[in-house]
């Protein structure tokens, strides 16, 4: 475990926006967890789960907050990158799964890179897709008819109320880019995963993800920084055609601007020569979503998550 004082939010954040925390506790094993909660009360404020940094809009200032960092399985002890742990593996009606047992810390295009490469099939649609395991969890990220909830076999969690417990797929909630716990609790933090992933032909694997990223090359600001799409589809619907149509695609506000590739992606020009702030994102975001009731009447819902600032 490590503690540091006074963490910017804005060199943690692939949107690079964002104030001071008040310390960020680094997690490097599951027996850190265990000594979580009094590292939490010698820190103070609410605790915020921090991954990769993707998909958070953090406000400006000081936060009220400390960032619980969960990097098991993003170091094996020689400083290289861990690997995931092969459990064995199981027969389905539809063919043979490998069991992996990766850690929350592990960066998602290295497991990517790493199953595809051994032709375990139900990642390649997150090719391009920054961030953490525990992050995509949370979120249920996907992309191209991948996510990743339909993998999780178990999960091991921390929360404040139980401490570290391993759940089965009745300890979790997941629908479309949303995932909770079943039983109530304040906040929770993965901390790694069992996923089942089905055997394929690795060169086929790897067709599919150069396919996939050469689209999301070809369609969304992948150099630019952004913190991921901004609102989550409506129905029947896309976000970035809706807000397109709406004129939001180019708006700009300061060192923020709704790319000129995708609308629904938020970016911040960091070499403008103008400070980016929050309350700018926070006032195109809210433009935007005026934009599109007004004209298509639909009310357009958050996928970036908002950190409020200490009030």
């Amino acid at each position: 475990m490590k503690i540091i004082d006074r963490p910017s939010l804005a060199e943690l954040t692939t949107l690079r926006l964002g104030g001071t925390a008040i310390a960020e506790i680094r997690l490097d094993s599951l027996e850190d967890c265990e000594r979580l909660p009094e590292a939490l009360s010698l820190t103070g404020g609410s605790a915020h789960v921090l991954g990769g940094g993707s998909n958070l809009l953090a406000h400006d200032g000081d936060l009220p907050i400390t960032l619980v960092r969960p990097l098991m399985g993003s170091r094996a002890a020689d400083g290289r990158p861990a690997e995931p742990e092969i459990l064995g593996t199981e027969e389905r009606t539809d063919g043979r799964y490998t069991l992996l047992r990766v850690g929350a810390g592990m960066r998602v295009p290295f497991l990517l890179s790493w199953t595809v490469k051994r032709g375990l099939a139900g990642l390649e649609g997150l090719v391009g897709v920054p961030g953490r395991v525990g992050g995509a969890i949370a979120m249920n990220a996907g992309s191209y008819g991948c996510s990743t909830a339909p993998l999780l076999r178990s999960l091991t969690v921390f929360t404040p109320e139980r401490g570290l417990q391993e759940l089965g797929p009745e300890g979790w909630c997941a629908s479309y880019r949303h995932f909770s716990l079943a039983e109530p609790c304040s906040w929770y933090m993965s901390a790694s995963a069992v996923l089942a992933m089905k055997q394929a032909d690795p060169a086929e694997l790897r067709r599919i993800m150069q396919e996939n990223f050469l689209k999301k090359k070809s369609g969304q600001p992948v150099h630019e920084h952004t913190a991921g799409c901004v609102f989550k589809n409506p129905e029947g619907q896309s976000a970035g055609r809706l807000l397109d149509e709406a004129g939001m695609k180019g708006r700009r506000r300061g060192a923020l601007y709704f790319s000129e590739r995708h609308a629904n992606f938020l970016a911040h020009d960091t070499k403008c020569g103008i400070a980016g702030r929050t309350e700018d994102a926070l006032a195109l975001i809210s433009e935007a979503r005026d934009a599109v009731l007004e004209r298509f009447g639909i009310s357009l819902e958050m996928e970036v998550k908002e950190w409020p600032a200490w009030r």
